[in-house]
C-alpha cells in the first residue's frame, strides 16, 4: 500500500485553495493551528491527546487529496441491508448481500467513472483493493464516491477494527439500521455517541420499512429522532432519518413487493451540496469535535466565562499567610538590629577616630561583627534559623478543595503542582532572590568624618593631658591651677584631661546616635524591601506550577470557543 509522506498540520503552504479562508469563513490552516494549540495546552495538563493528535494526522492527510469528490460509507450491523441498499441505489449488482451472515469483508466503492482516476489516490489510503472499486455514470451522483463497509458488529472482530480504521478518513455516513436493530447498544453508544459529533453530513436510513405498516414505520423514525437528539451532537449535526426497502426479502413473495425503494437516500445523495464543502466541513466538525473532547476533560465549558482553579480570594489569603510563615524564617526584628548594628560598626570605622579604627579591626578579626552587623549574611543563613513546611503547608491546604472539583484527568498534575518537596524547592530558590543584599552595603555618611575629625582632636587632647598630668606628678613640673566651683582649686592638666574626655564622650555619643538614626532608616527601607521581595516571590513562586495550568486551561476555553464558532459547521 501507498503511504502518504507525513504531513505538519496547519502550514500554510500544505493547505490546498479550496480548504483556504474566505470572507465567510476561516480556512482549515488556521483551524489546524487552534487544534495544535489545544493538543499542546492539553499535555500540560496532563491529559491524553491521542484521539485528537490522529484527528489532526487524518484531516492533514485528507487535504493532500482533491475533494472534488467525497467520500460517503455505508456503516451498519449484520443483516441490515448496507450492500442491499447500494445494490439498489446502483441498478444493479455491486456489493454481495445476504440477510444471514456478515458478507462484506472488506470495503466495496462505487465511484463516478469520470472521477475514478481522482479519488484513486483516496481508495489506496482506505486500502480499498482495485478488484473492489466500481464506476458508474449516473450524473445526479457525479461528487459522490459511496463506500459498503464491513458490519460493525460482525463476529469478525477484523471487520469492525477495519471500520473503525476507515471511519476517521471518509468525507460522510449512512449509517445503516432496520426495525430490529434500531436501538442497538454497539451502533448507538459505541458509534452514533462518538462519530456524529464529529461529521457534518451524515444520515440514518432505517432499512427494510417494506415490513412494516407505514405508521409503525413513522413511529419508529420518530422513534430514531429522539434517541440522536439525546446523542451529544448539536441539533445542527443530527442526522436526518430516511426510510427505505433494500433488503433481499426473507421469504418468497410477488415482484412488485420486491421493489427497492431508496428514494428518501437517493434525494438526500442528489441534493445540490458541494463535495469540497462537504470535506471541509468533516474536517472542520473534527476538529472541533476533538478540541471540545480536550475542553471537556479539562474539565472547561466554552459557553461560560472560565473559573480559576483556585479563587482569586483563597488565592490571596493562601499566599499572605505563606508570606508570613516565610517572613517568620527570615527574622525581619534580627535583620534590622544587624542592620543597624552593621551601620555603626561602618560610623565606628569612619568616625570614632583612632580608636574607634582600633575598635573596629578588633571586631573584625575577633568574628564579632560578623554575628552581629551583617545583614546579608543573616539572611543568607536563614535556612539555619528554621522550615518552611508551615509555609508549603498553608499553599497545599488552598487547594485542598479545588483539587476536589477539578476535572478526574486533570487531578494528578493539579495535586503534582503542590507536592511538598517542589514547592519547598520553589520557594527556597524565590527567597534566596529575595534576600540577596549584593551591593546593599550598609549606608555612609559625610557628617562622619567630620565627627572623627572631633573625635581625634579629643583623643589628642586626652594624650596631651595625661602626659601633662605623669609630668607634674611625677616629675613635680610647674602647673597653673583653676578655681572650679565645688571641687575648689584644680590643676589645669587634670582639667584638661576631664574635658577631653567629657568632649570624646559627648562626640561618641553624637557618633552614635546619628549612625543609629541613618541606620533605623536603613533597617527599615531594608525591611521593606526583603518583606516586598519576600511577597513578590511567594506569589510568583507557590503557584507557579498552578499557573501554567490556568494557562493552559484558558488557551483550552479560548481555542475550544473559536473552534466552536469557526471551524465547526453549524
Amino acid at each position: 500500500m501507498k503511504v502518504a509522506e507525513p504531513v505538519r498540520a496547519g502550514t500554510a503552504a500544505e493547505i490546498p485553495d479550496w480548504a483556504g479562508p474566505s470572507p465567510d469563513r476561516p480556512g482549515l490552516g488556521a483551524c489546524l493551528a487552534r487544534l495544535d494549540d489545544a493538543i499542546d495546552a492539553a499535555r500540560s495538563l496532563g491529559l491524553p491527546t491521542a484521539d485528537a493528535e490522529a484527528v489532526r494526522a487524518e484531516a492533514a492527510e485528507r487535504l493532500r487529496f482533491p475533494a472534488d469528490t467525497y467520500l460517503l460509507a455505508l456503516v451498519g450491523g449484520t443483516g441490515v441491508g448496507k450492500s442491499s441498499l447500494l445494490n439498489a441505489l446502483a441498478g444493479q449488482p455491486v456489493s454481495e448481500a445476504s440477510a444471514r451472515r456478515p458478507t462484506t469483508s472488506a470495503p466495496v466503492a462505487w465511484v463516478p467513472h469520470a472521477s475514478r482516476d481522482e479519488v484513486a489516490g483516496l481508495l489506496d489510503w482506505l486500502e480499498v483493493r482495485p478488484e473492489d472499486v466500481r464506476d458508474h455514470d449516473e450524473p445526479a451522483l457525479a461528487g459522490v464516491a459511496i463506500l459498503d463497509l464491513p458490519d460493525l458488529d460482525s463476529i469478525e472482530r477484523s471487520h469492525r477494527e477495519r471500520v473503525e480504521a476507515v471511519l476517521p478518513r471518509v468525507d460522510a455516513v449512512v449509517w445503516v439500521t432496520d426495525p430490529e436493530k434500531y436501538h442497538d447498544a454497539v451502533l448507538h453508544d459505541e458509534f452514533l455517541r462518538r462519530w456524529v459529533p464529529r461529521l457534518d453530513r451524515q444520515a440514518v436510513v432505517l432499512n427494510k420499512v417494506d415490513r412494516l405498516a407505514p405508521d409503525d414505520a413513522e413511529r419508529i423514525r420518530r422513534d430514531l429522532e429522539r434517541d440522536l437528539a439525546g446523542d451529544r451532537a448539536g441539533s445542527a449535526r443530527r442526522p436526518r432519518v430516511l426510510l427505505a426497502a433494500a433488503a433481499p426479502p426473507a421469504r418468497p413473495e410477488p415482484a412488485a413487493s420486491r421493489r427497492p425503494d431508496v428514494s428518501e437516500l437517493r434525494a438526500w445523495l442528489t441534493e445540490q451540496v458541494e463535495a469540497k464543502a462537504v470535506v471541509r466541513a468533516r474536517i472542520g466538525a473534527s476538529i472541533g469535535a476533538a478540541v471540545a473532547a480536550l475542553a471537556e476533560a479539562a474539565g472547561v465549558d466554552p459557553s461560560i466565562r472560565a473559573n480559576a482553579i483556585l479563587d482569586a480570594a483563597d488565592r490571596r489569603k493562601a499566599i499572605d499567610r505563606a508570606t508570613d510563615e516565610v517572613l517568620r524564617v527570615v527574622d525581619l526584628p534580627s535583620l534590622e538590629r544587624q542592620a543597624v548594628a552593621a551601620t555603626r560598626a561602618r560610623a565606628r570605622a569612619r568616625g570614632a577616630g583612632p580608636a574607634g579604627a582600633v575598635t573596629s579591626l578588633l571586631y573584625r578579626l575577633s568574628g564579632r561583627e560578623r554575628r552581629v552587623a551583617d545583614p546579608a549574611g543573616f539572611l543568607a543563613r536563614w535556612r539555619d534559623r528554621g522550615s518552611l513546611a508551615p509555609a508549603t503547608e498553608t499553599v497545599r491546604a488552598a487547594l485542598t478543595e479545588p483539587l476536589r472539583r477539578a476535572a478526574p484527568g486533570t487531578r494528578a498534575v493539579v495535586a503534582g503542582s503542590t507536592q511538598p518537596e517542589r514547592l519547598e524547592e520553589g520557594l527556597a530558590a524565590a527567597i534566596d532572590r529575595a534576600v540577596a543584599l549584593r551591593g546593599r552595603d550598609a549606608p555612609t555618611s559625610r557628617v562622619w568624618p567630620f565627627i572623627g575629625l572631633l573625635q581625634t582632636v579629643a583623643t589628642l587632647m586626652m594624650a596631651f593631658a595625661t602626659v601633662w598630668v605623669v609630668l607634674w606628678v611625677f616629675i613635680k613640673f610647674p602647673v597653673d591651677s583653676v578655681q572650679v566651683p565645688v571641687l575648689g582649686v584644680v590643676p589645669i592638666p587634670f582639667l584638661l584631661l576631664a574635658g577631653a574626655l567629657l568632649g570624646g564622650y559627648l562626640v561618641a555619643r553624637l557618633l552614635g546616635l546619628h549612625a543609629g538614626w541613618v541606620g533605623r532608616r536603613w533597617a527599615g527601607r531594608l525591611r521593606a524591601d526583603v518583606r516586598a521581595g519576600v511577597e513578590r516571590e511567594v506569589e510568583s513562586s507557590a503557584f507557579a506550577d498552578l499557573d501554567r495550568l490556568e494557562s493552559a486551561r484558558r488557551v483550552l476555553w479560548s481555542t475550544a470557543r473559536a473552534t466552536a464558532s469557526a471551524c465547526a459547521p453549524h
